[in-house]
């Protein structure tokens, strides 16, 4: 094998932003920049930064990586260019020409991911495949198998994608490449918790009980509530009051940390699996990836990215 068709390999086998990062800035395998200069022992400022991930302003000849994603993504060559312009910060709200040299805060997208480009330099591996691995591709392998179809509890309330998913296909996508069916896309979260409290319907525990949410409506615990009497006599709908539950709001993946950072004090997932699951709160100290267990790998994202996630 030729070292040629070796670097192939290896770049196929490097995290996708990776692989294009580097190479577009000029920074690790693709660095212009020794780490020990043959003829001096010192390192500008400038090569340093190159070396340790750059910044926009680091990237070679940018301007023309400027027109050339431009072209691509007008062409719609690949999702590979809109990536890399998310990631180095370069993707505008502009429908025209979205990727711009050194945009300014207000023109950015918002889809911008540049403050997350710390981690490319982490000493464990990382990638966004967990859910084409663990869920898409089981599923879809079932769907072959069996030929049946997937009916999914998605709401059209919990992301940009899904309502536009349910915009345009309904809640029966029946001309999908794999037909699926959405019953509760037009259902938002309050409609699930009084549908739940209305019929007295059991729950798992995790998520406790289903209550009036206080601090939504501006109203005060043990105060008085006429629309508390509806019950009775039917005075007022009963939907009328915010509802929430005392336990986790939505839950997945046990240890999956995917906005994790957002969670308030004493909200944190990994703070409530503690008081809840204990036991499964101590693989924070057993699961590794590259020999860094799950614990320092919040450490060092924290360190690193400025961030407080709290276990």
């Amino acid at each position: 094998m030729t070292d040629r068709q070796t670097d192939r390999q290896t770049d196929r086998q490097q995290p996708h932003y990776k692989y294009f990062y580097e190479k577009i800035t000029g920074t690790g395998k693709y660095s212009k920049f020794s780490d020990a200069p043959s003829n001096t022992g010192l390192i500008l400022e400038e090569h340093l930064k190159a070396i340790r991930g750059g910044t926009i302003k680091s990237i070679i000849e940018s301007e023309k990586l400027v027109n050339l994603l431009n072209s691509r993504m007008k062409s719609k060559a690949g999702g590979s260019n809109r990536r890399l312009a998310i990631m180095i910060g370069m993707l505008t709200t502009d429908k025209e020409n979205p990727i711009k040299e050194n945009p300014t805060r207000e023109e950015k997208s918002s889809f911008s991911q540049e403050k997350y480009k710390f981690m490319l330099e982490s000493p464990f591996d990382i990638s966004n495949k967990c859910c084409t691995v663990m869920k898409k591709k089981p599923l879809h392998e079932y769907h072959r198998k069996t030929g049946r179809n997937p009916i999914t509890a998605t709401m059209a309330s919990e992301s940009k994608l899904r309502t536009q998913k349910w915009l345009q296909n309904g809640c029966n996508g029946f001309n999908l490449k794999i037909p699926t069916s959405n019953p509760m896309s037009f259902w938002t979260e309050q409609d699930v918790l009084l549908y739940i409290k209305i019929n007295n319907l059991p729950i798992c525990s995790v998520y406790g009980d289903v209550v009036i949410d206080y601090d939504a409506e501006g109203s005060v615990n043990g105060q008085m509530d006429l629309s508390e009497l509806s019950a009775d006599y039917g005075l007022f709908d009963t939907g009328n009051r915010p509802l929430k539950t005392t336990g986790c709001s939505r839950t997945g993946c046990v240890l999956c940390g995917f906005g994790c950072h957002l969670e308030k004090p004493g909200e944190g997932r990994f703070e409530r699996l503690k008081e809840t699951h204990p036991g499964m709160y101590k693989l924070l100290d057993v699961i590794e990836n590259n020999g860094v267990t799950y614990r320092e790998a919040i450490d060092w994202i924290n360190e690193h990215g400025n961030m407080n996630i709290r276990y």
